[in-house]
């Protein structure tokens, strides 16, 4: 089993909690979220507009997550993944459980960001598969809404940031829509 070297950002007073579904090997090496060679999730959060400088992605995750100096109007960024303990790419063989799920919805109640933004499609389809007693409401591309039970926080589902065939339009239609609220 792969150690895990990722570790969310996740804190009180934050203003956007991204959603991941899980560390993926190259990530994982490299000890920073989205830092692999494919990775495009920093790059789409600058044409967005929600970082001001197309940062390095070698760093990106301390400077976005650990601090705010590039943040669009200094916002708080924080990052987390669905199932933290499992480093593979391939997410076919990665297998969430109820207990992830639990947690992770815990773990959004307890910190209560202002907006929760799921970026992979099987963190939706876990939340489906895996509806508990915090879950109130359903994820969709776009702005959501609250769905978590007591828990002020706004969700956003956007699409999978690298690795697939999905333009950039719809993905940062969806960000700047978050960006507009912040």
């Amino acid at each position: 089993m792969t150690k895990v070297n990722l570790k969310p950002f996740v804190r009180k007073n934050l203003d956007v909690l991204f959603v991941a579904y899980n560390p993926p090997i190259q990530s994982n090496a490299n000890c920073h979220y989205f830092s692999g060679k494919q990775s495009r999730f920093f790059q789409l959060l600058f044409l967005s507009g929600l970082i001001s400088t197309n940062i390095d992605k070698s760093q990106a995750d301390e400077k976005v997550f650990g601090d705010n100096l590039y943040n669009y109007k200094k916002s708080n960024f924080g990052i987390t993944d669905l199932i933290q303990h499992i480093v593979e790419t391939n997410s076919s063989k990665v297998k969430p459980t109820r207990e992830d799920v639990l947690s992770l919805c815990k773990t959004i109640i307890e910190y209560s960001p202002k907006y929760v933004c799921i970026i992979h499609s099987n963190v939706k389809d876990a939340f489906e598969k895996f509806h508990n007693e915090y879950i109130i409401g359903n994820l969709y591309y776009g702005k959501c809404g609250k769905i978590l039970k007591d828990c002020s926080s706004v969700f956003f589902f956007n699409y999978f940031p690298n690795g697939n065939n999905i333009p950039d339009e719809p993905k940062l239609k969806i960000f700047n829509e978050l960006k507009s609220l912040l």
